[in-house]
Protein backbone atom coordinates (compact mmCIF):
# COMPACT_ATOMS: atom_id res chain seq x y z
CA UNK A 1 0.00 0.00 0.00
CA UNK A 2 1.24 3.24 -1.11
CA UNK A 3 1.67 6.42 0.60
CA UNK A 4 -0.89 7.85 -1.01
CA UNK A 5 -3.41 5.00 -0.45
CA UNK A 6 -2.23 5.46 3.14
CA UNK A 7 -3.08 9.13 3.74
CA UNK A 8 -6.65 8.68 1.76
CA UNK A 9 -7.78 5.88 4.23
CA UNK A 10 -6.73 7.52 7.34
CA UNK A 11 -8.64 10.79 5.99
CA UNK A 12 -11.73 8.83 5.47
CA UNK A 13 -11.00 6.79 8.78
CA UNK A 14 -10.87 10.44 10.63
CA UNK A 15 -13.82 12.02 9.14
CA UNK A 16 -16.08 8.80 9.58
CA UNK A 17 -14.93 8.89 13.47
CA UNK A 18 -15.69 12.65 12.89
CA UNK A 19 -19.10 12.45 11.15
CA UNK A 20 -20.89 9.45 13.62
CA UNK A 21 -20.58 11.01 16.79
CA UNK A 22 -21.81 14.14 15.26
CA UNK A 23 -24.83 12.50 13.59
CA UNK A 24 -25.39 11.16 16.70
CA UNK A 25 -25.52 14.95 18.17
CA UNK A 26 -28.22 16.40 16.07
CA UNK A 27 -31.03 13.49 16.83
CA UNK A 28 -32.92 14.96 19.66
CA UNK A 29 -34.82 12.47 21.89
CA UNK A 30 -38.55 12.74 22.71
CA UNK A 31 -39.56 10.75 25.34
CA UNK A 32 -43.36 9.82 26.36
CA UNK A 33 -44.63 8.55 29.46
CA UNK A 34 -46.03 5.12 29.00
CA UNK A 35 -50.50 5.52 29.09
CA UNK A 36 -50.39 2.53 26.53
CA UNK A 37 -48.79 -0.31 25.17
CA UNK A 38 -45.49 -0.09 23.19
CA UNK A 39 -47.05 -0.93 19.56
CA UNK A 40 -49.89 1.87 19.93
CA UNK A 41 -47.31 4.27 21.61
CA UNK A 42 -45.23 3.92 18.54
CA UNK A 43 -48.11 3.90 16.26
CA UNK A 44 -49.11 7.21 17.67
CA UNK A 45 -46.18 9.15 17.39
CA UNK A 46 -44.03 8.12 15.17
CA UNK A 47 -45.39 10.88 12.78
CA UNK A 48 -44.89 13.81 15.23
CA UNK A 49 -41.28 12.52 15.18
CA UNK A 50 -41.38 12.97 11.25
CA UNK A 51 -42.88 16.15 11.21
CA UNK A 52 -40.52 17.24 14.26
CA UNK A 53 -37.79 16.37 12.19
CA UNK A 54 -39.12 17.84 8.96
CA UNK A 55 -39.64 21.56 11.06
CA UNK A 56 -37.16 21.38 13.19
CA UNK A 57 -33.93 20.31 11.02
CA UNK A 58 -33.04 17.69 13.36
CA UNK A 59 -33.71 13.97 13.65
CA UNK A 60 -36.39 13.51 16.48
CA UNK A 61 -36.51 9.80 18.38
CA UNK A 62 -39.14 8.56 20.08
CA UNK A 63 -38.36 7.31 23.50
CA UNK A 64 -41.20 5.21 25.19
CA UNK A 65 -40.42 5.24 29.69
CA UNK A 66 -40.36 2.30 31.40
CA UNK A 67 -42.96 4.14 33.38
CA UNK A 68 -44.27 7.28 34.98
CA UNK A 69 -40.79 8.05 36.73
CA UNK A 70 -38.03 6.80 33.85
CA UNK A 71 -38.81 9.59 31.49
CA UNK A 72 -37.61 12.57 34.48
CA UNK A 73 -34.56 10.00 35.28
CA UNK A 74 -34.20 10.58 31.79
CA UNK A 75 -34.45 14.06 30.84
CA UNK A 76 -32.39 14.64 33.94
CA UNK A 77 -29.56 12.55 32.87
CA UNK A 78 -29.60 14.32 29.40
CA UNK A 79 -30.61 11.17 27.30
CA UNK A 80 -33.97 12.55 26.82
CA UNK A 81 -34.22 16.34 25.06
CA UNK A 82 -37.88 16.35 24.77
CA UNK A 83 -40.65 15.00 27.40
CA UNK A 84 -44.32 14.41 27.10
CA UNK A 85 -45.24 13.86 30.75
CA UNK A 86 -49.01 13.32 32.42
CA UNK A 87 -49.77 16.09 34.72
CA UNK A 88 -48.47 14.17 37.69
CA UNK A 89 -45.64 13.10 36.49
CA UNK A 90 -44.25 17.05 35.23
CA UNK A 91 -45.73 18.10 38.47
CA UNK A 92 -42.86 15.59 40.30
CA UNK A 93 -40.15 16.18 37.80
CA UNK A 94 -40.69 19.62 37.95
CA UNK A 95 -39.48 20.09 41.43
CA UNK A 96 -35.79 18.79 39.75
CA UNK A 97 -35.63 21.98 38.15
CA UNK A 98 -34.13 20.34 35.33
CA UNK A 99 -36.63 20.45 33.21
CA UNK A 100 -38.77 23.53 31.58
CA UNK A 101 -42.16 23.46 29.94
CA UNK A 102 -42.80 24.35 26.18
CA UNK A 103 -46.16 23.60 25.37
CA UNK A 104 -49.60 21.18 26.30
CA UNK A 105 -51.53 18.77 24.48
CA UNK A 106 -54.98 20.08 22.73
CA UNK A 107 -56.54 16.31 22.64
CA UNK A 108 -60.20 16.71 20.94
CA UNK A 109 -60.39 20.24 21.04
CA UNK A 110 -59.47 20.46 24.60
CA UNK A 111 -56.56 21.41 27.10
CA UNK A 112 -58.32 19.01 29.96
CA UNK A 113 -59.44 15.17 29.91
CA UNK A 114 -61.29 13.40 32.34
CA UNK A 115 -60.55 10.52 34.56
CA UNK A 116 -63.44 7.71 35.03
CA UNK A 117 -63.68 4.37 37.57
CA UNK A 118 -64.59 1.25 35.96
CA UNK A 119 -66.11 -2.05 36.89
CA UNK A 120 -68.03 -4.71 34.78
CA UNK A 121 -71.51 -4.47 34.54
CA UNK A 122 -72.39 -8.00 35.46
CA UNK A 123 -70.20 -7.36 38.67
CA UNK A 124 -73.50 -5.38 40.43
CA UNK A 125 -71.30 -2.80 41.70
CA UNK A 126 -72.83 0.36 41.01
CA UNK A 127 -71.23 2.80 43.07
CA UNK A 128 -67.97 3.81 44.56
CA UNK A 129 -68.55 2.80 48.10
CA UNK A 130 -69.58 -0.74 46.54
CA UNK A 131 -66.38 -1.12 46.25
CA UNK A 132 -65.16 -2.09 49.90
CA UNK A 133 -63.30 -5.21 50.19
CA UNK A 134 -63.01 -5.14 46.12
CA UNK A 135 -59.77 -5.79 44.43
CA UNK A 136 -58.67 -2.14 42.83
CA UNK A 137 -56.33 -1.73 39.65
CA UNK A 138 -54.61 1.85 39.47
CA UNK A 139 -52.19 2.64 36.23
CA UNK A 140 -49.23 4.09 37.82
CA UNK A 141 -48.38 6.39 41.19
CA UNK A 142 -47.59 9.34 39.16
CA UNK A 143 -51.13 8.94 36.65
CA UNK A 144 -53.63 11.55 37.36
CA UNK A 145 -56.36 9.59 36.11
CA UNK A 146 -55.63 6.43 36.94
CA UNK A 147 -54.18 7.11 40.34
CA UNK A 148 -53.66 10.35 41.93
CA UNK A 149 -57.41 12.48 40.65
CA UNK A 150 -59.35 8.82 41.95
CA UNK A 151 -57.40 8.76 45.24
CA UNK A 152 -57.94 12.41 45.97
CA UNK A 153 -61.82 11.57 45.27
CA UNK A 154 -62.24 8.59 47.46
CA UNK A 155 -60.21 10.72 50.51
CA UNK A 156 -63.06 13.50 49.72
CA UNK A 157 -65.87 10.94 50.48
CA UNK A 158 -63.97 9.93 53.39
CA UNK A 159 -62.40 6.70 51.90
CA UNK A 160 -59.33 5.32 53.24
CA UNK A 161 -57.59 3.43 50.55
CA UNK A 162 -55.90 1.16 52.67
CA UNK A 163 -58.44 -0.04 54.49
CA UNK A 164 -61.18 0.02 52.14
CA UNK A 165 -59.92 -2.07 49.49
CA UNK A 166 -59.31 -6.12 50.08
CA UNK A 167 -55.90 -4.93 47.75
CA UNK A 168 -54.46 -2.77 45.08
CA UNK A 169 -52.09 -3.01 42.19
CA UNK A 170 -50.71 -0.75 39.23
CA UNK A 171 -51.38 -2.79 36.13
CA UNK A 172 -48.30 0.30 34.85
CA UNK A 173 -50.94 1.47 31.70
CA UNK A 174 -54.92 2.47 31.18
CA UNK A 175 -55.39 -0.85 28.20
CA UNK A 176 -54.20 -2.92 31.26
CA UNK A 177 -56.07 -1.94 33.89
CA UNK A 178 -59.13 -2.80 31.06
CA UNK A 179 -58.26 -5.85 30.41
CA UNK A 180 -57.46 -6.65 34.25
CA UNK A 181 -61.37 -5.43 35.22
CA UNK A 182 -62.20 -7.55 31.92
CA UNK A 183 -61.08 -10.34 32.88
CA UNK A 184 -62.24 -10.62 36.70
CA UNK A 185 -58.42 -10.10 37.80
CA UNK A 186 -59.53 -6.94 39.42
CA UNK A 187 -62.98 -5.58 40.33
CA UNK A 188 -62.79 -2.12 39.47
CA UNK A 189 -59.94 0.01 38.28
CA UNK A 190 -59.32 4.39 37.43
CA UNK A 191 -58.13 5.14 33.33
CA UNK A 192 -58.66 7.99 31.45
CA UNK A 193 -62.07 8.44 29.84
CA UNK A 194 -60.99 7.82 26.30
CA UNK A 195 -58.74 4.51 27.03
CA UNK A 196 -62.35 2.98 26.67
CA UNK A 197 -62.83 4.17 22.96
CA UNK A 198 -59.17 3.04 22.35
CA UNK A 199 -59.41 -0.30 23.49
CA UNK A 200 -62.80 -0.85 22.23
CA UNK A 201 -61.51 -0.10 19.15
CA UNK A 202 -58.38 -2.79 19.34
CA UNK A 203 -61.88 -5.16 19.73
CA UNK A 204 -61.94 -5.50 23.58
CA UNK A 205 -65.73 -5.69 24.98
CA UNK A 206 -65.72 -2.73 26.87
CA UNK A 207 -69.50 -2.44 26.56
CA UNK A 208 -69.30 -4.97 29.54
CA UNK A 209 -67.96 -2.31 31.66
CA UNK A 210 -69.93 0.70 33.50
CA UNK A 211 -68.85 4.09 34.87
CA UNK A 212 -69.12 4.40 38.56
CA UNK A 213 -67.27 8.26 38.90
CA UNK A 214 -65.94 10.94 36.98
CA UNK A 215 -62.96 12.93 38.17
CA UNK A 216 -62.27 16.65 37.76
CA UNK A 217 -61.18 17.80 34.57
CA UNK A 218 -57.23 17.09 34.51
CA UNK A 219 -55.20 18.96 32.42
CA UNK A 220 -53.61 17.18 29.04
CA UNK A 221 -49.84 16.53 29.16
CA UNK A 222 -47.04 19.31 29.80
CA UNK A 223 -44.22 19.25 27.06
CA UNK A 224 -41.17 20.29 28.22
CA UNK A 225 -37.29 20.51 27.70
CA UNK A 226 -34.25 19.84 29.22
CA UNK A 227 -33.15 23.25 30.97
CA UNK A 228 -30.14 22.96 29.55
CA UNK A 229 -31.45 22.98 25.74
CA UNK A 230 -30.28 25.67 24.19
CA UNK A 231 -32.53 28.42 23.94
CA UNK A 232 -32.81 28.67 20.16
CA UNK A 233 -33.07 25.09 19.46
CA UNK A 234 -36.02 25.00 22.53
CA UNK A 235 -37.75 27.77 20.55
CA UNK A 236 -37.75 26.14 17.73
CA UNK A 237 -39.21 23.33 18.99
CA UNK A 238 -41.86 24.64 20.51
CA UNK A 239 -42.81 26.96 17.48
CA UNK A 240 -43.16 23.36 15.30
CA UNK A 241 -45.53 22.16 17.71
CA UNK A 242 -47.82 24.80 17.81
CA UNK A 243 -47.98 25.51 14.30
CA UNK A 244 -48.91 22.09 13.83
CA UNK A 245 -52.32 23.03 12.89
CA UNK A 246 -51.42 25.77 10.54
CA UNK A 247 -49.52 23.81 8.30
CA UNK A 248 -50.13 20.87 6.03
CA UNK A 249 -47.52 18.17 7.67
CA UNK A 250 -48.71 19.20 10.57
CA UNK A 251 -52.03 18.92 9.76
CA UNK A 252 -51.23 15.00 8.40
CA UNK A 253 -50.08 14.09 11.93
CA UNK A 254 -53.42 15.16 13.41
CA UNK A 255 -55.08 13.31 10.99
CA UNK A 256 -53.96 10.01 12.04
CA UNK A 257 -53.56 10.64 15.48
CA UNK A 258 -56.28 7.55 17.05
CA UNK A 259 -55.70 9.70 20.49
CA UNK A 260 -57.37 12.67 18.88
CA UNK A 261 -54.29 15.28 18.92
CA UNK A 262 -55.31 18.68 18.24
CA UNK A 263 -52.39 19.91 18.17
CA UNK A 264 -50.56 21.93 20.59
CA UNK A 265 -50.43 25.02 22.84
CA UNK A 266 -48.12 27.50 24.62
CA UNK A 267 -47.89 26.57 28.45
CA UNK A 268 -46.57 27.71 31.50
CA UNK A 269 -46.04 26.01 35.04
CA UNK A 270 -48.67 27.71 36.80
CA UNK A 271 -51.72 25.56 35.03
CA UNK A 272 -50.26 21.92 36.57
CA UNK A 273 -51.03 24.18 39.96
CA UNK A 274 -54.53 22.30 39.75
CA UNK A 275 -52.59 19.07 39.77
CA UNK A 276 -50.25 20.08 42.88
CA UNK A 277 -53.29 20.67 44.97
CA UNK A 278 -55.38 17.44 43.72
CA UNK A 279 -52.00 15.60 44.69
CA UNK A 280 -52.17 17.45 48.09
CA UNK A 281 -55.62 16.15 48.90
CA UNK A 282 -54.79 12.80 47.57
CA UNK A 283 -51.95 13.05 50.68
CA UNK A 284 -49.40 12.37 47.53
CA UNK A 285 -46.21 13.98 48.24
Amino acid sequence: MNRRVRSTLTCLLLLICFWVPLAFAQELNFGYTPFLGEAEMRAEFQPLMDYLSEQVGRKAVLYIAKNYGDLRTQMEAGAVDIGSFSPAAYVDAAQGGKIKIIAQSIIGGSAFYIGVVIARKASGIAILTDLKGKRFAFVDPKSPSGYVYPRAMLVEKGVNQDAFFASTAFAGTHDKVIRAVLAGEADAGAIFEDALRIEKGKGQPTELLTILARTDPIPHDAITVRADLEPELATKIQKALIAMTENASGRAVIAKSTKKLSGHAASEDAKFDVVRRTAKIAGIK
